[in-house]
């Protein structure tokens, strides 16, 4: 390849050139050639001759080239041609055409004779610096032996960087070094939702006002794995009032913030702003949270005892031992006299007296459930209703609101939601995402017995990626899906939301309470024998009758024969 060289070449090129080699990955790296300006540059030969073992694109237009980021990633390399005079309008091209491929590396040649290559090395990569375009670096061509490349350091500030090529088996210049090792300090702004546990407020020993929460955790870390600190903008909405994506959106898209800390799910109806979420760093569902099934009734435990199936083939079988079977044998002129058949209906009765006292028994022992709620339409029937925001209910489906309207307990505000859903009030069902409900479950490991569940099988919103939110071109959304990753495959995210709760307990928003409802052993009542009664009603009844029907009989002969 280096065969192809020009005998004209500056030797401190060619060197330039072999530095640049151990970036281009045969068959893996494209290298954009940019040249708005047509200009004869010293790579205008290196990617006809040289560089045929890349793929390659030539853009020599004034526009910029737009949907690289379609069609590329990371694996691009730009070799950009700007002239001294006009490089403003380039730089805007090539910033351009670079959207949301702010990690490359970009080589600028310099072509012209000029003085003061310093102070327009300084306002080439000072603009750099201003687009996040931080793996940027450029030269002059002087085509002389003494070639110099230029870089800078980004943090804590800007700082440029001279550096010259030297002669083969010297030290090599420092190329394309990383930007984010270490940011020196720098802070690092994070504006939070004060929406617990993602985040929240509260007052140290100190009297100093301080911010934790899981979400807050996680970005701590992430800014102290750079080296750098952390800063809290403290958002501007009415107090009271829910975190508003649509707010957060707003400072990070200008970049007044590096981040916004708010688990916001990534849906077709915000995908126009897909570059300003961050990797995922969760996946979460938007589901009903239940109360637990309550034992039913003592009065209900004696509609259990026997069905009415078990009933009717007691009643027959005493019918027909009882009654049916002597009668038939009197009936063809046997004389049975088997006691075996005089006691049947005993034993069946005695059988049947001693197995309904044991269900019953084990009924008020241990009382099974009501009936379990696995569906809306089951949450119709039950009478129970979900607490939830009236904005939130309005970006259900249509459909869904027409037909399970009657199963919502609207509010308009938050602070009733919470304070019945934290207190752990079973009259209501309550609206909640997977990640609050970690925090629900590890405050109920406190209880005797669980109080509430989540339903998997009634939720709005399932496994469902949450991002945090980012400028477009942030400098840190490459580091921050690495450090998500190690984080999640570490269980360390996982254990962050969990320890929210103990987190806002130090902080006096939540307690270490039992708010179960132990169960107390009672006598039964009237009211629990409410069955027996009426059976036993039913039976006078039917006796009443009886006797009246034997009186009948026998006194309307009398009767009769008076007249």
């Amino acid at each position: 390849m280096l065969a192809h060289f020009s005998r004209t070449i500056s030797q401190e090129l060619f060197d330039l050139y072999g530095l640049v080699l151990q970036f281009l990955v045969t068959g893996e790296t494209t290298v954009l050639y940019y040249n708005p300006s047509g200009l004869n540059c010293s790579w205008h030969w290196l990617w006809q001759r040289n560089l045929t073992t890349n793929p390659q694109i030539v853009w020599q237009s004034a526009e910029p080239a737009v949907d690289l980021v379609q069609q590329f990633s990371s694996n691009l390399f730009v070799l950009a041609c700007l002239s001294r005079e006009s490089n403003e309008w380039e730089l805007m091209g090539l910033s351009s055409s670079l959207s949301h491929l702010r990690g490359v590396r970009v080589l600028i040649d310099v072509a012209g004779p000029g003085r003061n290559e310093e102070l327009m090395a300084t306002k080439i990569l000072s603009y750099c610096l201003k687009n996040s375009m931080l793996n940027v670096m450029l030269y002059f061509q002087r085509w002389s032996r003494h070639l110099f490349v230029y870089s800078f350091r980004a943090f804590p500030h800007f700082v440029l960087i001279k550096q010259r090529i030297l002669s083969p088996g010297s030290p090599r210049p420092q190329m394309f070094a990383d930007q984010l090792a270490d940011i020196k300090g720098k802070e690092i702004i994070a504006i939070p939702d004060f929406s617990p546990p993602n985040s929240f407020e509260y007052t140290d020993a100190n009297g100093e006002t301080r911010v934790a929460g899981y979400l807050w955790t996680f970005i701590a870390e992430f800014a102290s794995s750079l080296g750098g600190r952390l800063k809290v903008s403290y958002p501007t909405w009415a107090t009271g009032r829910t975190a508003s994506s649509l707010y957060m959106l707003e400072v990070t898209r200008n970049a007044s913030v590096d981040f916004g800390l708010t688990p916001t799910m990534v849906t077709e109806k915000n995908i126009k702003w897909y570059y300003q979420y961050s990797y995922p760093m969760l996946y979460s569902s938007w589901c009903i949270m239940l109360p637990m099934e309550r034992p039913i009734p003592v009065f209900s435990l004696f509609h259990r005892v026997l069905s009415c199936e078990a009933v009717i083939v007691v009643l027959a079988a005493s019918l027909v031992f009882g009654l049916l079977v002597p009668a038939l044998f009197k009936c063809l002129g046997i004389d049975f006299r088997c006691k075996l058949v005089h006691l049947t209906p005993r034993l069946l009765a005695l059988v049947l007296v001693c197995a309904c006292a044991a269900q019953l028994l084990s009924l008020l022992i241990s009382r099974p459930a009501s009936a379990r709620i696995d569906s809306f339409d089951d949450l119709l029937r039950s009478g129970l209703k979900i607490f939830g925001m009236r904005s939130e209910f309005y970006f259900f489906d249509g459909d869904f609101r027409a037909k399970y309207a009657a199963a919502f307990h609207l509010t308009n505000n938050p602070t009733d939601l919470y304070d019945n859903r934290n207190h752990f009030n079973t009259t209501w069902a309550y609206t909640i995402t997977s990640v609050k409900w970690a925090v629900i479950e590890t405050q109920q490991r406190h209880f005797p017995r669980p109080v509430f569940r989540l339903s998997r099988d009634m939720c709005f919103n399932g496994y469902l990626p949450s991002s945090l939110l980012i400028p477009p071109e942030s400098v840190y959304r490459d580091r921050l899906q690495q450090f998500t990753l190690r984080m999640e495959q570490s269980g360390l995210i996982s254990q962050w939301i969990r320890m929210s709760f103990y987190d806002m307990v130090r902080a006096g928003q939540m307690t270490i309470k039992d708010y179960s409802q132990s169960q107390q052993l009672r006598a039964l009542t009237l009211q629990d024998l409410q069955l027996a009664w009426r059976l036993s009603g039913l039976g006078v009844i039917i006796c009443v009758v009886a006797f009246v029907l034997e009186l009948l009989r026998f006194y309307t002969p009398v009767f009769l024969n008076s007249l």
